[in-house]
């Protein structure tokens, strides 16, 4: 049933034997006043994705919206805002305790920029020790020079994952005095060398990614900000998704839907958060999981463009996420 050599080999096998859980305990970190619907998009995808169990942690304010989205995600009130920075120290307390048996930590959609904030989020990174994925605000934070994230980062360099747009890759490259390059998808180069691909990813044509060289242009800028992050995995969302340790890199060019309608990184986080777990509970690199989901939300997207049309949104795409993932599996 599975393509050999391709990244489905990540894809548990689903049968009566496995509990609930197994299949993954993700948690989306985020949620805030104003956004209440980027951290529910993460979480849920992580179900309709294949996990088991979707966690938010979210403010007070927050709390009552997302219930009120679906009742498949637990929801937890232990973020903060401005104002309650008496509650600190026991609302830390509370989200490690309550994050330490989640797999995967999708923290940034719809968190906010309060100072309050980054004081969370250096606890969390300081003291988690779950896959954690960045995304939107989370990356706003790290790329704040007054905190202690980006040190965090680069000591724990395998526990994260940052999934940063255009805007963001320009702050994080700010942050390390580096120049942005515009990337130029048309002169990305397949990586070619056969004796150094050895244990590495396949090429896969059906599902239009491939392998490639970090030595030129945009790919060797991301792969440098990786090594100054003590080569963490970035995955660089654009017309083509950029994926790289800073020692292989991987580029996918399936298309996505033409309409870019908000929440599409929501979704990918919260899927790169599974799979990635994933890929570590097999020993696998935590980099085919990211690849497995770029390719899974872009199909997703394509098809759920092709009904919908001018009508697309978030919603719609979340649910094509289980047909995506079924055709990635049966080869179709």
């Amino acid at each position: 049933m599975f393509k050999q050599n391709s990244i489905t080999k990540i894809i548990p096998n689903f049968d009566k034997t496995r509990h609930k859980g197994q299949n993954g305990k993700i948690a989306s970190i985020g949620g805030s006043f104003e956004y209440t619907g980027a951290p529910y998009y993460a979480a849920i995808s992580s179900l309709k994705g294949g996990g088991d169990l979707a966690y938010i942690f979210c403010t007070k304010s927050a709390a009552i919206p997302i219930k009120s989205y679906s009742p498949e995600c637990i929801v937890y009130p232990y973020l903060l805002e401005e104002g309650e920075e008496q509650y600190l120290d026991n609302i830390i307390n509370k989200l490690l305790s309550q994050t330490k048996i989640m797999n995967s930590l999708v923290i940034g959609p719809g968190l906010g920029r309060e100072l309050i904030t980054t004081q969370i989020l250096e606890q969390l990174f300081q003291f988690n020790n779950s896959i954690k994925i960045l995304d939107a605000d989370a990356l706003w934070h790290i790329s704040q020079k007054q905190n202690k994230l980006i040190g965090i980062i680069q000591e724990k360099s395998d526990q994260f994952i940052l999934t940063p747009n255009a805007m963001e890759i320009r702050r994080l490259l700010e942050y390390f005095d580096m120049e942005y390059i515009k990337p130029n998808y048309d002169c990305i180069e397949q990586f070619n060398d056969k004796q150094s691909r050895t244990n590495q990813i396949i090429n896969d044509q059906d599902l239009n990614y491939e392998q490639i060289t970090i030595q030129f242009g945009y790919p060797a800028l991301i792969a440098e900000l990786s090594r100054k992050l003590n080569n963490v995995i970035i995955v660089s969302k654009g017309q083509n998704d950029i994926i790289t340790n800073g020692k292989v890199g991987y580029a996918v060019h399936i298309q996505g839907s033409n309409k870019r309608c908000g929440g599409q990184g929501d979704i990918l986080s919260g899927l790169i958060g599974l799979y990635s777990y994933w890929a570590q509970h097999q020993n696998i690199d935590k980099i085919e999981g990211c690849i497995l989901g770029s390719i899974v939300t872009r199909k997703a997207a394509k098809n759920a463009e092709n009904k919908e049309h001018f009508s697309l949104t978030t919603p719609k795409i979340i649910d094509h996420i289980g047909d995506a993932l079924y055709s990635i599996i049966c080869g179709s």
